[in-house]
């Protein structure tokens, strides 16, 4: 053997997952043909019976299918004996694997079949391109859709799951009376935001934990706090006490916002950074018979008298477009529970509509913060905070259109007065 055709054996074996069989990545890389173009099919090795291939030479003839050679040209087998190439691999978008792994397709796993055949799993993913050129190709839908990375590889079955979370409203909920506000003197836009910039707490990410039931809840009570306060008790509650410490809901796998409320108008909750999140369901941290803050490790607001939990008045609903508008005016953002459909995880910019783009996908219910609204070429939209983290949406915002109660946005909208400092102030004045 030359010293050619031992280099050919190193490039060869490289390129071949066994020896002897062609692995057809060498095929679309070296097409050929070889043994072909000039017709070489030989019993004995000589130079007559070798080709140029790259910067060397392969073989077509027999001594090229001893199990330790691997220096037969690509075509040699296929050529010279008709033979199909044997299959060690398989393509699939420009990927190559062999038949004893396995490579991704979006959320769906894909494996090598024998013949070079690629099955992959059909479960609808998350989001993927035909869904956002779907909703992009729609003229004058009033908002855009764009690929997110940290969507792409799940499953919408894991979005519906655990980027949500709120259950569908019980009955308690559905059967509240409907506080009414007086609607006269609010303006065209507003935005919580902008009036109490200090007070409004920042957008979380709830991570794949299904908590939006709670981290909705403590962050309208925790601006609440804030605004009715004055600022002296401008606190970022805890959602993971009420997440571990509830019982009867399923944490992560989600909740009822009825529970939430409850939970913070008659056990109270601590502060956040006495209590993070941690974006999974723990075991409780506080002890069952104290609801001291000092008690449990936690320090109160400074320069607040505060040693008890931070507590709520009973929750309240809302539902007409007016009294949402005037609630959030005078005291402070509200919780709003809405159907999410599909397309909403790919949501970008502009107010929100369900599109066909979702061709019957499954739907889910969340929950989110109202924090204003406002108007757009003639559409009316309110301003919403999600929980999936600040790289969604617009900042971790969303407008959707107002007023004609889309997704059930403007069906179960629950609010609830905090028991703040200056409270305990006039009683003991």
């Amino acid at each position: 053997m030359t010293i050619k055709c031992a280099q050919l054996v190193g490039l060869l074996a490289l390129l071949m997952g066994v020896a002897g069989v062609i692995d057809p990545t060498l095929r679309e890389e070296f097409k050929g043909p070889y043994c072909a173009l000039r017709n070489t099919c030989c019993a004995d090795r000589h130079d007559g019976c070798s080709r140029p291939i790259k910067d060397t030479i392969c073989y077509c003839d027999e001594f090229c299918d001893r199990v330790d050679a691997s220096d037969c040209c690509p075509d040699y087998r296929s050529y010279c004996f008709g033979e199909p190439d044997p299959i060690v691999a398989c393509k699939h978008h420009d990927t190559y694997f062999t038949k004893y792994n396995s490579t991704f397709d979006n959320c769906n796993e894909c494996r090598c079949l024998d013949g070079g055949k690629v099955q992959c799993d059909t479960e609808l993913c998350l989001t993927d391109h035909d869904l956002i050129d779907g909703v992009n190709s729609i003229h004058n839908i009033g908002w855009s859709a764009r690929k997110y990375d940290q969507w792409w590889g799940r499953k919408y079955s894991e979005g519906l799951r655990l980027r949500l979370g709120t259950k569908e409203p019980s009955f308690r909920v559905k059967s509240m009376s409907r506080l009414r506000n007086t609607a006269e003197g609010l303006p065209r836009t507003f935005s919580a935001v902008d009036k109490w910039s200090s007070y409004i707490s920042q957008v979380p990410d709830q991570g794949w934990c299904g908590a939006s039931w709670v981290l909705s809840t403590t962050s309208v009570a925790s601006d609440r706090f804030a605004i009715q306060s004055k600022g002296k008790e401008a606190v970022h509650l805890s959602a993971q006490h009420i997440l571990s410490c509830t019982r009867r809901q399923q944490g992560c796998e989600g909740g009822h916002l009825d529970a939430a409320w409850r939970y913070m108008h008659k056990k109270g909750v601590v502060d956040e950074s006495c209590y993070p999140y941690t974006q999974h369901r723990d075991a409780c941290k506080i002890h069952q018979h104290s609801r001291s803050l000092k008690a449990n490790g936690c320090r109160p607001v400074e320069n607040v008298d505060r040693d008890a939990f931070y507590t709520v008045g009973p929750a309240y609903s809302l539902s007409r477009e007016s009294d949402i508008m005037a609630e959030i005016f005078q005291s402070g953002p509200v919780q709003a529970t809405m159907t999410v459909y599909r397309d909403f995880f790919a949501y970008s910019g502009g107010i929100y509509r369900r599109t066909a783009a979702n061709r019957g996908a499954p739907t889910g219910f969340h929950s989110v913060k109202l924090v204003g609204w406002g108007e757009e070429h003639n559409e009316k939209f309110w301003i919403a905070a999600n929980s999936w983290g600040t790289w969604w949406g617009e900042h971790g915002y969303f407008r959707i259109l107002r007023g004609s109660n889309e997704c059930g946005i403007e069906e179960y909208v629950l609010a609830s007065w905090p028991f703040v400092y200056n409270y305990y102030n006039v009683k003991s004045a």
